[in-house]
């Protein structure tokens, strides 16, 4: 005779839950997360977040060389925020942090110059390792000295430094280079005529134009 206890038949199990809401069933195509909705809804929200704000922040010297046509460095930062579209983060004394669009970069070289670089690799400025250094911004067009090694003379060309183009060249080559090249005058007059703000860095890029109109 067994005298453990009573097992219970199926009839008296499902008795033992009379009177309890029958429970729904749900079919489903894949399982349902088991942290809850709240979980995916804040990692979804992070990564949209994370694609919206990509912090490219570079640090800058706090003085900038004036180019023609701006009075102060606030002006001068003030239409680099519209024409690059960069935001002032912070301010120290002998440098600034500034957030710059997607794909610049500050490309430090060995010896010289540290290059500020555009999302296409072009150089938009140029400063130094020093406190009081300076950041020089570029322009598009620029007169350059281009010299021959096999004998010296050098000869002058207008480059766009947009695309790298060789715009003119001057017809003499010479000892004498930069301003005091003979064909300085007549390639400055070349220049002047066709882009007549061509001394403001922040005129005739793409990008500038477009974010200042906009």
């Amino acid at each position: 005779m067994n005298k453990g206890k009573t097992k219970l038949t199926r009839q008296d199990a499902e008795r033992l839950f009379e009177g309890l809401p029958a429970a729904k069933s749900k079919t489903s195509s894949r399982p349902e997360n088991p942290f809850g909705r709240e979980v995916s809804d804040v990692v979804k929200r992070v990564d949209d977040e994370s694609t919206l704000w990509k912090d490219n922040l570079i640090t800058l010297p706090a003085a900038i060389e004036l180019p023609r046509g701006y009075e102060s460095v606030s002006r001068m930062r003030e239409g680099m925020a519209r024409a690059w579209r960069v935001r002032w983060v912070r301010e120290g004394k002998d440098e600034v942090v500034a957030e710059f669009p997607e794909g610049w970069t500050a490309v430090r070289s060995e010896n010289g110059p540290i290059e500020l670089r555009d999302g296409s690799g072009v150089v938009r400025a140029l400063f130094g390792w020093a406190k009081n250094a300076e950041l020089r911004i570029l322009p598009r067009y620029l007169i350059e000295s281009q010299a021959n090694s096999s004998n010296g003379q050098s000869s002058l060309l207008v480059r766009d430094r947009g695309n790298g183009r060789i715009l003119e060249r001057s017809s003499i080559w010479s000892a004498r280079t930069g301003t005091n090249h003979p064909d300085w005058t007549t390639l400055a007059a070349w220049l002047n005529l066709r882009y007549p703000e061509h001394h403001d860095p922040l005129r005739y890029w793409e990008d500038c134009e477009e974010n200042i109109r906009t």
